[in-house]
């Protein structure tokens, strides 16, 4: 999850969290996160929608289950691993015959993608990585949530996110396109049946909605993980936004502020976020959805 660049918690408690408060939380959640697991498989993945050819057994679902989340513990994700499940079962949903690769972008160490890389090789699917793979970009003017002290962060080279994906995920579906987004995004062409977007900036979001909307399939998928952050989740409600560039009505966004339902405890937003409460979830769209307000009573008069 990537946190606030303008204003964070701790610049506004009153006080300085403990070590026994650290103890505390970390222990609290590593309970949480495992005895809640298999209740968290078992509620995504009962679901008549996913497709049968697939042959996801409750062995097999609850194998995949725990296998992202032991990944998880293994390679420092900025991404929760109940996010890479929602991504799993919405992706367990798509028809087979219905074309289309996955689409990372954003990578950091590859804790995501290697979890996407297992779900891609059940569904017989392309995941393609788009990454700098040389840590954040400058920020550029007007850019609220790119500062110039996060330049080069969240860097992960390109060797130890395939290095990561080999170990732990399925190398063998995934394609690395390596450089800045203003550079690699253009040149896409495959359709995409799923989109996971965790570039930080709004700039960046900007050349990734741009580049690789169109390519959407209708109803395909499209996550994001900075969902705690209004403004930037304002994107998807943008009439402006969507009218200039895409000449239609903005998608809205599912789970915009807290996330969807994980069965976390987060009331949102960061500030002063109470130390049992953490983000670990995930919003998305899918493009056909709609997010415009097209009541307006006065204009029947």
């Amino acid at each position: 999850m990537s946190f606030p660049k303008v204003v964070r918690a701790r610049d506004l408690t009153p006080h300085e969290t403990s070590t026994l408060e650290v103890v505390v939380h970390h222990g609290f959640r590593i309970v949480h996160e495992f005895v809640t697991l298999p209740l968290t498989v078992a509620a995504l993945f009962y679901n008549r929608r996913i497709h049968p050819s697939y042959g996801m057994t409750w062995r097999k679902k609850f194998a995949l289950g725990w296998r992202i989340y032991r990944n998880s513990t293994q390679v420092v994700t900025a991404t929760s691993f109940k996010a890479h499940l929602a991504m799993a079962a919405k992706l367990l949903e798509i028809p087979p015959e219905q074309e289309g690769a996955v689409v990372e972008c954003g990578s950091f160490l590859g804790g995501s993608a290697l979890n996407l890389s297992l779900v891609c090789q059940i569904v017989g699917r392309e995941l393609i990585l788009y990454d700098s793979f040389e840590g954040l970009p400058d920020a550029v003017e007007g850019d609220k949530f790119g500062v110039v002290e996060s330049a080069g962060g969240l860097h992960g080279s390109l060797d130890v996110v395939r290095a990561n994906i080999t170990k732990y995920g399925c190398i063998d579906v995934c394609t690395f396109r390596k450089g800045w987004f203003s550079d690699t995004l253009p040149l896409h062409t495959e359709r995409i049946a799923m989109l996971f977007i965790d570039v930080d900036y709004q700039a960046s979001m900007h050349d990734v909605l741009i580049n690789l909307w169109n390519h959407v399939n209708l109803f395909g998928y499209v996550f994001i993980d900075e969902y705690v952050l209004l403004d930037y989740c304002a994107v998807f409600f943008s009439e402006r936004y969507w009218e200039r560039y895409f000449g239609s009505k903005p998608p809205g966004l599912f789970g915009a502020g807290t996330g969807v339902p994980m069965g976390n405890y987060f009331l949102g937003p960061w500030l002063a976020t109470p130390p049992m409460q953490i983000a670990a979830s995930v919003a998305y769209t899918f493009r056909g959805s709609s997010g415009s307000w097209d009541y307006f009573p006065d204009d029947l008069d």
